[in-house]
This record gives structure tokens, sequence and C-alpha cells, in this order.
């Protein structure tokens, strides 16, 4: 997609006792971009950017302004994800966790989403963050599976810019009926509305809404007139800048995080945006500092992006004609943004690090109370949690909540490491049970 940077990277913890139902997930998702080749207690995902998005980053770039499809799109993403439960379903299987983060949808060949609406395919869908995977009790529920992807089609229609469009207005509120009392048939009775919508009120081959309406509720017959509309903002400004929006992206995507940015524009039109000023020596870290470092990285970008998205798009609505301002306004942003992220937050996140090894002082004075086994107190397994941890929760990073971060982190790195440590004492009562016999 256009304008993302580079991969998108997540990580997923494997719990589950059972590998028949992982590997039934694994086989029916068959996910191109799945890094992990032997499954052991994680999941690795890198998803290159300029072929698939999430759909919680393409709801995002939307509420910015920045990103711009066509109603019709919409429909036709809703309903393939829709077919994607329905075959998940089929399998006998339900997900847990469908949230737009989750869901991640991949154009065919060369298709990009952009600032400017065009015609796209999708290759795909695919599910990711599955319940089963990483909660060892959880029971499957279609049910839950339903509300839940309900919710997501609510997000994604409400993320247009125009809230004026009676038949999106319409589908909301039928999405909301089916929530109200949802039965396990209804995701069928789902994806023929969809299909039906496209039908009767979709151009399929420019994928815009054609211009008519539609009669809906038997016992109460309601008109809804429909249309692509022009509620994009001023459609020729997108035009008109789309190749300087996209070559800086671009020219941003190839610089390093570590590195002050600055504008120069020279009368030879070649663009210069980055000084020499550090902002963050990775030269004396350690070889698992340099992993935490990089997870803060995929942090950073994803940062960078929102900025890029909130200024282009609030420059893109309105009638402002200096770039180079708003180019200006975005490197200042980012510099503050980067530095705070890189001199604070990722510092201390190396510190909690390097302190890990008291959480395993806490779990030894907690065991010996009341045992005095002879257990090895692994520091090196704590810090690989600690890393495995924040790979994982920095998909729901937030600087705003930053120490919520923190403390997620390290409460799931103790938790792991009580039941490893539990187990361990599990298995010296039972030798010495052994013994005594």
């Amino acid at each position: 997609m256009k304008g993302w940077q580079n991969q998108y990277e997540i990580t997923q913890k494997v719990n589950r006792n059972d590998d028949d139902f992982l590997q039934k997930i694994m086989y029916f998702e068959n996910n191109d971009y799945q890094n992990t080749q032997q499954i052991i207690d994680q999941i690795d995902y890198k998803f290159h950017q300029s072929q698939c998005f999430s759909l919680h980053q393409l709801i995002e770039s939307m509420n910015y302004n920045f990103t711009k499809i066509y109603k019709g799109q919409l429909i036709i993403i809703i309903l393939e994800v829709l077919k994607h439960l329905q075959q998940l379903h089929k399998q006998k299987m339900s997900h847990g966790k469908l949230i737009p983060q989750n869901i991640i949808i991949q154009l065919k060949n060369d298709n990009k989403l952009t600032i400017i609406q065009s015609k796209f395919t999708i290759q795909k869908v695919y599910f990711i963050n599955y319940s089963i995977i990483d909660h060892s009790n959880y029971q499957f529920n279609y049910i839950e599976d339903i509300n839940q992807i309900i919710d997501c089609c609510i997000q994604f229609i409400q993320a247009f810019s125009n809230q004026q469009c009676q038949l999106f207005k319409t589908i909301c509120n039928i999405l909301n009926d089916y929530k109200n009392n949802i039965k396990e048939d209804d995701l069928n009775k789902l994806i023929d509305f969809f299909n039906l919508l496209i039908q009767d009120c979709v151009d399929q081959q420019q994928q815009k809404l054609k211009k008519g309406q539609i009669y809906l509720n038997e016992s109460n017959i309601q008109e809804i007139k429909y249309q692509e509309g022009e509620e994009y903002g001023i459609l020729s400004k997108r035009q008109r800048n789309i190749t300087a929006i996209l070559k800086f992206i671009d020219y941003l995507n190839e610089q390093g995080i570590i590195y002050e940015l600055k504008y120069l524009n020279n009368n030879n039109n070649e663009n210069n945006y980055v000084d020499q000023i550090q902002l963050f020596d990775t030269s004396k870290l350690s070889q698992d500092e340099l992993k935490i470092f990089n997870v803060f990285e995929s942090i950073i970008k994803q940062q960078m992006m929102k900025i890029i998205w909130n200024h282009t798009g609030v420059y893109l609505e309105s009638w402002e004609s200096n770039f180079d301002l708003i180019i200006q306004a975005i490197l200042k942003e980012i510099n503050q943004t980067n530095k705070h992220i890189l001199n604070t937050q990722l510092i201390t996140i190396l510190k909690e690090f390097n302190n890990i090894n008291q959480l395993n002082k806490q779990i030894q004075d907690e065991i010996e109370k009341y045992y005095r086994f002879q257990i090895n107190y692994d520091e090196q397994k704590a810090k690989d949690q600690f890393i495995l941890e924040l790979k994982i929760q920095s998909q729901n990073y937030s600087k705003q909540n930053f120490q919520s971060f923190i403390h997620q982190i390290k409460s799931n790195v103790k938790n792991e490491l009580e039941n490893h440590y539990n187990q361990l004492v599990t298995i010296e009562i039972l030798q010495l049970i052994n013994d005594l016999i």
C-alpha cells in the first residue's frame, strides 16, 4: 500500500498444546508472509506494506483523510472479509479476536491504495492472532466471531469522512439489528445481503456506487438513494500533489530513524531530508538490546506514518497551497516524536530489560518460602521472554499510555516465568514422591 513504511511485523505467542488445531489454522490461512518455519513458542509474520495492510491501518488512514477509496470498494472489501470468516467456520473453527488489527488484506500485483481512488483487486484476506493459538482454554464460538466482524464492518463504514450517505447509514442500522439477536446462520445472510448490494448498487467494472435507489423493509417500504458522490474534498488538488507527496514519503522510507530530519529545497529541485545530528547511538548496544531497538524502529515508523497521514490529510482537505510548509511541519513533529521515543521510552525499556533478573529473584523468594529445591533461575530465559512480550505488545503501543505498555510487558513476563518455574517445582515434587515410594 503506497504510503506505508516498509514492513509490518506481527508476533503471536503460541500456548496451545493441541498441535492439530494449530496446524489446521496454518493450513487454512496458508499465509505467505509467515516467517516462522518451526513453530515452538511464537509465530512471526512480516507483511510487506507495498502489498498488504491491516483493516485497522486502512481505517486509520481514512480517518486522517489520507487514503481514499470508492464507496463501492468498501462494500467489496467487507464482502471478502465476511467470506473469509465463512470459510473459517466451514472448517469448524472460530477466531475469537476479530478486530481490525487482526484482519490483513493483500492486493493483487501492483495494485495500491493511495491519496486518490483507483481500481484494485483483492488477492487474499488473512486472519492473524487467533485466540485458539495463545489461549489454551479457548472454546469455539461462532456467534462471537459474527458479532466481532460486524463491529469491524461498522468501524470501516464510519471511516468515511462524509457521514451523510443514506445507504451507508442504512447498512450500519442493518448490521446493528443483526448484533441485537445474532444466530449462527446470520453470517450467510450477511454475505447474501452484501452480494445483493454489489449486484444492485455497484458498478463492478469501475468499483463505484451507481446512482440510483433501492427499497428496504417489506413492512415499511423505505427508499434509499445512493451514489458515489464527490465528498472527498478537492479532488483535483489530490491529483496535482500526488507525485510530490509520494516522492516525499518514499524518500523518508529510505531514512534511518536515529538521525534528525530537516528540509532543504534548492534550485535543482532536489530535496534533502537528513541531518547528521544523531538522536540515538546504537553502537554500544548488545545483541539482545539491538533486538529491542529493532522493535522500537518498527514502532517509530508506524508513528511516522500517522504524522504524515495527519498533516497531509489536513492539507489535502484545505485550501492551503504551500506543500513545503506541510513538509516542514511533518519533519518537525517527526523529530520531536522520534527523539522522545528513542531517548525516553526506549531508554526506559532498556533499563527494565537489564533489570529483568529482579523478576527471577522475586519468584525465587516466593518459591523458597515453601520449598528448598535447587532450581536454575535462568536470566537469559527471562530476557528472551521480555523481548517476546515486547514484540507482542508493540502491536498495542500507545505513547500516551506508555506506563501501561511497560506494566503489561512486565506482568506477562512474570506470569510466564512463574508458570515455567512452577512446572519445575511440580517435577521436583513428583520426583521426591517417587523417591519416597
